[in-house]
């Protein structure tokens, strides 16, 4: 187990920024979604939903859990990185969630 979350890391260092920006982004999301219920667990589920897409668009054959694993596990990840990736995260999702939001009052029930 130690040496596979090793070589997920190692193979994590070699990903565009984008990609592991994006993998923290899920990793926090993950951690999050244990932690709160109702219309705010639906909120981070699709938080999570978007960055999964974004990283299987980018990176089909990437193990997306094994990053997640390597990212999670790693001796630095804790409550200083978790609120590091939750500020950043949230500062792409929430212009995004007001655009849906927006666009779900427009179109949704239109027909």
């Amino acid at each position: 187990m130690i040496v596979s979350l090793l070589a997920a890391a190692l193979s994590l260092s070699a990903l565009p920024q984008a990609e592991q920006d994006d993998l923290h982004c899920l990793a926090y999301l993950s951690v999050a979604a244990g932690k709160v219920q109702g219309d705010l667990r639906t909120k981070v589920d699709g938080g999570a939903l978007y960055y999964f897409g974004r990283i299987q668009a980018r990176s089909s054959q990437l193990d997306i859990a094994a990053a997640l694993d390597a990212i999670l596990e790693a001796p630095g990840y804790g409550a200083q990185t978790y609120q590091a990736d939750k500020a950043r995260c949230h500062a792409q999702l929430d212009p995004l969630a007001g655009q849906f939001e927006a666009w779900k009052d427009k179109y949704e029930g239109a027909r």
